[in-house]
């Protein structure tokens, strides 16, 4: 069964295959419980090394892999400490407009509905060489600080999978104020063909580069001369 037999056309969450969590487990080093999107943070799964990096404002990023014989995604999980409190970040995630700044090569985002506790986010992304467009069901859970994400199948997609989720942590402020760690994972499955072999590693690592656009999407935004 793939991970698309599995998604529900309902508003409830898809769960993920338990060979698709196998395999995050061992590529992440964390325990990520029965599904990908799980609301405790993965920081926890963090070495020395990598919390050291985190303490100096950089972010930790982690690929993962995972190929059988109908799916290939490619991901991973990247960790970022954000100057700016749960609230401001929850604010950031729940305003559509934002998209467009916040993920990576978007050209395009658009509400076009809700279902449930579900947006139905068309996203229109790419560059000069490839342009795709798709929709994505995100839902907030505020009380958890997580948004999670994954391909409607039912609409038009050109591309052939994707899941994902934000998670956030508050931390103690320093002297520029409020901090938080975001934590942020997700598998994309490009297809077959040209596509794939040509920029399935570029498209990786623009993904895992999403904490750093939104911290400085967030420097930007503070910056912004305020109307009315």
């Amino acid at each position: 069964m793939t991970p698309t037999e599995t998604r529900p056309c309902s508003s409830r969450v898809p769960r993920i295959p338990p060979r698709l969590v196998r395999a995050l487990c061992v590529s992440l080093g964390a325990f990520v419980g029965a599904s990908l999107f799980v609301s405790t943070s993965l920081a926890d799964g963090l070495d020395k090394d990598e919390t050291a990096r985190l303490a100096r404002g950089e972010t930790v990023a982690r690929n993962v892999t995972i190929e059988n014989d109908e799916r290939r995604y490619v991901g991973g999980i990247t960790y970022a400490v954000v100057h700016a409190s749960v609230s401001e970040l929850q604010e950031v995630f729940e305003d559509v407009e934002a998209y467009r700044n916040v993920l990576p090569r978007t050209k395009q985002a658009t509400l076009v509905g809700h279902e449930g506790l579900d947006q139905l986010v068309e996203l229109r992304q790419g560059n000069a060489v490839i342009d795709a467009r798709y929709t994505l069901r995100v839902r907030h859970e505020a009380w958890r600080r997580d948004v999670r994400f994954w391909l409607d199948a039912r609409r038009p997609h050109d591309i052939h999978d994707a899941w994902g989720y934000f998670h956030v942590d508050p931390m103690t402020d320093d002297e520029s104020g409020p901090r938080s760690l975001v934590t942020y994972a997700v598998l994309v499955d490009l297809g077959p063909g040209l596509v794939r072999e040509l920029f399935e590693e570029r498209l990786r690592t623009v993904l895992l580069s999403t904490p750093s656009i939104l911290s400085r999407y967030l420097v930007a935004r503070r910056k912004a001369p305020r109307h009315g």
